[in-house]
């Protein structure tokens, strides 16, 4: 090897364990980040639960606690990352499961409380479902082909 190509090779080594770092210490803020809104956002509708009663609806609170579930398969996908595990679909997946569904309840609530048409909401649950219904055909799908490889 030339000396050029040496000193090319080890700016390059160089420059990609930089580049590493500042992935990793960017990810770790990150994941502390969505931790610290999850907890804030778990204490937000525990103290809206207690204290707050009378203001807050049970789909208020319903979508806040399923909020904080789709901040957790965040975190989860950002801390794999972080320890450089192979990338799959399923957090992302699951992120779609708990948002149909939350959708889904928080639609139902509506129809049941008249806050929503029955038309409207119906249409609502429907695209809520076959958004669900999709999601479920993509994870079958895809850890049907994930498993063989």
């Amino acid at each position: 090897m030339k000396d050029g190509e040496q000193s090319k090779s080890a700016f390059l080594k160089t420059l990609n364990s930089i580049f590493s770092i500042t992935d990793n210490v960017i990810l770790v803020f990150v994941a502390l980040g969505i931790v610290y809104l999850a907890v804030q956002l778990l204490f937000d509708a525990i103290y809206d639960a207690i204290v707050l009663w009378t203001q807050h609806t049970i789909p208020h609170l319903l979508s806040e606690m399923m909020f904080v579930l789709i901040m957790m398969e965040l975190f989860r996908q950002v801390w794999k990352q972080i320890n450089k595990e192979a990338f799959s679909l399923n957090p992302f997946l699951y992120i779609g499961f708990i948002a149909s569904i939350r959708g889904l309840l928080l639609t139902q609530m509506a129809i049941s409380m008249d806050d929503v048409e029955w038309t409207q909401g119906t249409i609502q649950i429907s695209v809520h479902a076959g958004i669900l219904l999709l999601l479920v055909v993509c994870h079958l799908l895809y850890n049907k082909n994930y498993q063989k490889n």
